[in-house]
């Protein structure tokens, strides 16, 4: 990539791409802040028809936004409406292919845009926990639709989706890094043709900037991520579906896979260590499943995942300071939410039955990416600095003060970071495993929860109950699936 400075009338044209860009950013930021509200308090159906306007509409001829989908989709789910839920999370699985098989031109392109301007103005890059939490939407929705057959379907396609997240996000990491590189020599390559001309030349430096920017994120190394991409909560579903939908040795050698890596990232938690003893004699032939005893699983979707904030760094990437009007890297930085209950409390009347545990944390699920992507988000804003510097400093070489002020504003407008992501994911999932009550009433209560839920379960041998809560204070939603073998 060869950035050259553009005539003097090209410096309107540098204010336009500014404005442009201020524009770009501001309105989906205003539309994001708007949909989390909603989803906030708990408004699903308000949430998720905000959300697919956003997105474009499900009868639209104009393709639809990926991330607006997801968010709808999430949305749909809490608000009950399974079938189109499972309708918007397929359009959006299909544009997330279409972005990881796009057209090498256009990949191109979106580089050129993030360089010179920023990625915001590129389409949303979908993240693997992305692509694992559709499918497990999607199957969790055909759970509740009683759907056996795709929710078989979704499940295993989230399974293998995780076995190959490790190998995908490994070739993609690669191929940034590679083509990062070519571009880095490049930019940098371009700063330093001045030096032989002019000793008072622009100077990147590259490992001065990175070092303040890890110094403005001291808490990348305090994260206790997962292995491997594993999304507990997606191998329990997994799991606990083909334990209750065995049709045969190999469903449920498939559920003691998925429970023993989730057991193995909760060692402690009673329903894993239950679940996987009772699959464990299945497959010995010791218990039988029609002979088992009843039982509720009661799955917490508690709180809102993280969301992304903008953090200006600081960067001394030019030693020559009177060159350069403005100098900072714009990175994305998780901000972490809260719950909205520690947990729930579980009776038949006024008898205690259990209460839920954690079972896993989508923060945690987000960190273990966000972390192993950091350093290319940074090698980004650099090249994009770097480029950005240069033209300022050619600004000021060939029209003086103006021509550098404008360019100053140009790279200070420009400079924003990419905070789009699917803010509708829990922060965490909790579960128990209890006895239905005798009279099939179940009682849901929790610390900080206004009104008791009452859930009649269904006169089957197994029940779950989703349960969901975005914030404290707001009452939770449910819905219900039955499973008799």
């Amino acid at each position: 990539m060869k950035t050259s400075f553009p005539p003097m009338r090209n410096l309107a044209l540098l204010a336009g791409i500014a404005l442009a860009s201020g524009c770009q950013t501001l309105a989906p930021t205003e539309k994001m802040a708007s949909f989390n509200d909603l989803y906030l308090s708990g408004e699903y159906q308000a949430a998720a028809d905000a959300a697919l306007q956003h997105a474009g509409g499900l009868a639209s001829e104009k393709k639809p936004e990926l991330l607006w989908s997801l968010q709808a989709g999430t949305a749909l789910t809490a608000s009950g409406q399974f079938q189109l839920s499972n309708q918007v999370l397929d359009t959006a699985e299909t544009l997330a292919k279409e972005e990881d098989t796009e057209h090498l031109a256009r990949k191109g392109l979106e580089k050129v845009t993030s360089t010179l301007v920023n990625n915001n103005l590129n389409r949303y890059s979908p993240t693997v926990y992305d692509g694992v939490m559709v499918n497990t939407y999607k199957a969790l929705n055909n759970m509740f639709l009683a759907d056996a057959q795709n929710a078989r379907i979704e499940f295993n396609r989230a399974a293998d989706r995780q076995r190959r997240a490790e190998e995908h996000f490994r070739s993609k990491i690669e191929a940034q890094k590679e083509k990062q590189a070519e571009e880095l020599a490049k930019a940098e390559a371009q700063t330093q043709a001045p030096a032989q001309a002019n000793a008072a030349s622009v100077v990147p430096n590259r490992a001065q900037a990175e070092q303040s920017v890890y110094e403005a994120y001291p808490e990348l190394k305090d994260w206790e991520v997962y292995p491997d991409f594993v999304n507990p909560y997606t191998d329990y579903l997994h799991g606990l579906y083909f334990m209750l939908g065995s049709s045969d040795r190999d469903d449920l050698g498939k559920a003691r896979d998925s429970l023993r890596r989730v057991a193995g990232m909760n060692p402690k938690n009673a329903a894993v260590k239950t679940d996987l003893m009772v699959v464990d004699k299945l497959i010995r032939g010791e218990w039988r499943k029609q002979k088992l005893n009843p039982a509720v699983w009661v799955i917490f979707e508690n709180g809102l995942g993280p969301e992304i904030e903008e953090v200006l760094v600081p960067i001394p990437l030019f030693l020559v300071n009177d060159k350069v009007e403005y100098s900072q890297l714009a990175l994305p930085k998780l901000k972490l939410r809260e719950q909205a209950y520690s947990h729930l409390e579980l009776f038949s009347g006024s008898k205690p039955l259990g209460r839920t545990e954690q079972l896993a944390s989508i923060d945690r699920v987000v960190q273990t990416e966000f972390k192993k992507d950091f350093p290319l988000k940074v090698t980004e804003a650099v090249i994009s600095s770097i480029t950005k510097g240069f033209i300022q400093y050619k600004a000021k070489e060939q029209f003086g003060l103006a021509g550098s002020l404008a360019a100053g504003v140009y790279q200070a407008t420009t400079t924003r970071a990419d905070t789009r992501m699917w803010t509708a994911l829990p922060k965490e999932i909790q579960v128990a495993r209890i006895r239905p009550p005798a009279d099939r009433k179940l009682v849901i209560k929790g610390p900080g929860l206004q009104a008791p839920l009452t859930v009649e379960l269904p006169d089957e041998q197994f029940s779950v109950v989703y349960v969901k809560a975005s914030a404290p204070g707001t009452q939770p939603v449910f819905q219900i699936a039955g499973y008799q073998p």
